[in-house]
Parts: structure tokens; C-alpha cells; sequence
């Protein structure tokens, strides 16, 4: 039998779809609300506190209890799509209870400070990375942590800056992060890829790169790989190390979703290294979709530098992330909510990288290849050359299904795999079924017997 406030919801929900009340009135106050219902005062406030945190309602002091004015409301039209496309996961399906939880207590232990200069980060959130950071074996100083909006300010900060060893080509994995190939070609940077397939790289063309090249960097997603969904085996992560120290080349290892692992034992290659030529980046994002936020984990003689460009970065940009935004992760830290969060996005993750295996064996049985989706969020289907794979994501619009083409994670033509790049970051498993229905069915169309 249902509790009384529960029924109590439900009623007001109902009447607020009807139109009874309207949004921005005054909802009835507590007392009259509790002769209607026949209950006491405190059975009215906690169905009120139950649609308030469902965000149905909102309250205000001394005023009473409103009904929140939904703006913007394009919920309906994004859930008629299927969204292969976005690698950025849904807030809506994230703990709101805990959120709220964090901001407030963000708020109150924080509403006295304001976003000081300090280029670094606020320091109470650097003083406890350090530990946090070693959980991915990442073991390092609150001096060498630098924190900014995201993956993409450290990014263009680390592109920019002349690095000690005097070079100044930027070696990228193909396919790679598009956003950043995109960054590159608009600054002028000179840029030399290597190809990256399931299998991982060819140490021995790497090594060729390094000793040959003037190689300033090579930035690397070693895990959780997008668009690929695969990661470097131990191996040749420790190999990627070994070599950078000996010519003399920096690595830049995005480990955006460190938290979040198949393999238990997976180290990043910084913890193979001597941390003089690294740099670790880490992202929030992915996991806490409402914070744009990230650090740099950098080497001690590169300090200085960072620190003086990104002081004068702010006459055109700024890294900073918001005081708000680092106070809460910070709360998150602290309190173990994040663990707790992270547990249930692994649990999640697996579910769906198992429904997307058995979709990817239905489509294997068309002969066609697949790789990926056992590491992140994403995976790759490659096509053959008779499949035009720009018509074929404009079909799979037209039927509702969004797909990225593969072309935009690649440099150029000469490391072009023709295919679709898949992303399961905002899907459940039963719109993996629909979705891949639709999917196969395009396909066998295509397919050459």
C-alpha cells in the first residue's frame, strides 16, 4: 500500500499536467493542502519536498511552494532520436539527490571566497588530488596540478607553449579525438600522424617518428579510445615510455575517463615513465556531465612556463574553471559520493558493452567488421568502399538513428577507414536493440552477396 504523501504527489503531479495550476502561481500552502487530504502538516511538506527534488516544484522562503517554469523544453524532441552520436552522457540520468547534495554544501563552506588569481586552481582541491590521482596510479604533488575547464584548455595551452626540448611537430594517433585534429589545422601547427587500429601502434614506426622527426609531443589516448574503443596493451604502454625518454619527446596522455576501466590492472603510461616528459590531462566531464572541468598533471621544469602563459592567457581566453564547478567536485571527492557515482556508471557501462557485443556479432555475421566497445564508450564499423558512409548516416537520421561518419577523427585521406564511429554514452540497452535493428536493416541493403 502506497504511503499518503506518495498519494498526495501523485495528485498535485496530476493536476499540474491538467492545468490547475499553472507555472510561476503559488501552489495551495501546507495547511490548506492538509484539510484536503485529512493528514497532518509534515505528511503536505514531505510531498512537497519529495516534487521539489524532483524538480517539478521549487519553494521560496516565506512565500510558499511554485511550479517550475520549464523555458526551454526540447526533452521531447531529443528522446525520438537515438543518439549514437554524443560521447557526453545524459544529466538527467545522473543522481540529482547527490548533486544537490554537493552544491549546497559547495555553497556553504565556499560562499565567502571568490575566484582568486591563482592560476593553478583553488588550493583546498589541489591538496586532495594527489591521493585521488593515485588511485589510477598517478602519484604526483599538489605543485604540479594545474586546473582548467577541460581536456580541450589544456590542450590548446600545451600546443601553444615551446617546450624545452625545441621542437615543434605534434605527433597524433589516427584516428584521434576530433576536436583536437580540428584545433591543430585552424592554429598552423605541424602535425604528422600514426596509425592506430585494434591491435594498437607500430612501435617500430613510432621509434622511427621519434628518432627522425622533431617530434615536440605525441598525444595519446591510451584507454577508452574515441573513436576506436580499444586500449594499449601494457606492452607497448610501457614501450610508448621508454622510447619518449630516450629521444627526447614529451607525451601528452588523455586519460579523460580514468576512472572508469575494464581492466583492473590497467596502469596510463605516465606511471611507466619519470614523469620529466609527461603530461597527464583528466577529464570530469564524462562522468560529472554537469562540470566542465579538468586538469594537467605536468613536469616540474614546465611549471614555470604554464604558469606565465596562462596568467596572460586571460586578455583573450580563459582556462579557469569556475569557482562553483571545483568547489564541488571537490565535496565529491571528499565525501566519496564520486566512488560511489563512478561504481554505478561501471555497472551501467558493462550492461550496455555486453548488449552492444551481441548487436556487433549480428553484424559481423554480414561480414562486416567491427571494433571496439569494450573500452568507453566507444566503437567503430568499418565499411567497405561500395557503402557511401555519409548517405548512410543521413538514412539513419531519417529513420531517427544519430551515427557520427568516421571522417572527422581522421587528419587526412591517407588514414581514412571508411566507417561510423557509435557512442552508448547517452543510450539504455533497450535503444541499442532499436537502434541496431535499424542498423543491420540499412546494412543488408548495402551488403554484396
Amino acid at each position: 500500500m502506497s504511503k499518503l504523501y506518495d498519494d498526495i504527489v501523485k495528485a498535485i503531479e496530476e493536476d499540474i499536467n491538467n492545468g490547475l495550476y499553472k507555472p510561476g502561481k503559488r501552489l495551495p500552502s501546507i495547511r490548506n493542502l492538509s484539510k484536503k487530504y485529512n493528514c497532518s502538516k509534515n505528511t503536505v511538506v514531505k510531498a512537497y519536498e519529495t516534487l521539489k527534488n524532483n524538480h517539478i516544484i521549487y519553494s521560496i522562503p516565506q512565500s510558499g511552494y511554485y511550479i517550475v517554469e520549464k523555458l526551454i523544453n526540447n526533452t521531447q524532441k531529443q528522446s525520438e532520436y537515438i543518439n549514437f552520436h554524443t560521447g557526453n552522457p545524459i544529466v538527467g540520468n545522473m543522481n540529482t539527490p547527490d548533486l544537490k547534495h554537493c552544491l549546497d554544501r559547495a555553497v556553504d563552506i565556499y560562499k565567502d571566497n571568490s575566484l582568486s588569481s591563482n592560476v593553478y586552481g583553488v588550493e583546498s582541491l589541489r591538496q586532495i588530488l594527489p591521493k585521488y590521482l593515485s588511485n589510477f596510479q598517478v602519484f604526483t604533488s599538489p605543485n604540479n596540478i594545474f586546473i582548467n575547464l577541460g581536456i580541450q584548455q589544456a590542450l590548446s595551452i600545451l600546443t601553444q607553449i615551446t617546450f624545452p626540448n625545441g621542437k615543434d611537430i605534434i605527433l597524433i594517433e589516427q584516428p584521434t579525438y576530433s576536436y583536437f585534429i580540428n584545433f591543430l589545422k585552424y592554429y598552423g601547427a605541424k602535425i604528422i600522424g600514426i596509425e592506430r587500429d585494434e591491435q594498437g601502434i607500430d612501435l617500430d614506426r613510432l621509434e622511427f617518428l621519434f628518432k627522425n622527426e622533431k617530434i615536440k609531443f605525441f598525444y595519446t589516448v591510451p584507454h577508452n579510445h574515441s573513436p576506436l574503443g580499444t586500449y594499449y596493451s601494457k606492452n607497448q604502454r610501457k614501450a610508448i615510455a621508454k622510447l619518449a625518454d630516450k629521444y627526447d619527446v614529451y607525451i601528452v596522455e588523455d586519460d579523460y575517463f580514468a576512472d572508469i576501466s575494464s581492466d583492473s590492472k590497467y596502469d596510463p603510461i605516465y606511471s611507466y615513465s619519470n614523469h620529466e616528459r609527461h603530461f597527464y590531462l583528466k577529464s570530469f566531464s564524462k562522468i560529472l556531465p554537469w562540470l566542465r572541468i579538468g586538469l594537467i598533471v605536468a613536469p616540474t621544469h614546465i611549471l614555470k612556463i604554464l604558469e606565465e602563459y596562462r596568467t596572460v592567457s586571460y586578455y583573450y581566453s580563459y582556462f579557469s574553471a569556475s569557482l562553483i564547478s571545483q568547489a564541488t567536485l571537490e565535496i565529491y571527492i571528499r565525501s566519496n559520493i564520486l566512488k560511489k557515482h563512478v561504481d554505478y556508471m561501471t555497472k551501467e557501462l558493462k550492461e550496455k558493452q555486453n548488449k552492444l557485443s551481441l548487436n556487433f556479432q549480428r553484424v559481423r555475421n554480414l561480414g562486416i567488421k567491427c571494433i571496439g566497445g569494450k573500452s568507453g564508450f566507444y566503437s567503430y564499423i568499418l565499411f567497405d568502399d561500395y557503402i557511401d558512409e555519409n548517405k548512410f548516416v543521413e538514412e539513419l537520421k531519417a529513420e531517427k538513428v544519430l551515427v557520427s561518419s568516421g571522417k572527422r577523427f581522421f587528419l587526412d585521406d591517407s588514414f581514412y577507414k571508411k566507417g561510423i564511429r557509435l557512442s552508448i554514452a547517452s543510450v539504455n540497452c533497450e535503444d541499442i536493440d532499436k537502434g541496431f535493428n535499424i542498423i543491420i536493416n540499412k546494412l543488408e541493403k548495402y551488403f554484396r552477396f
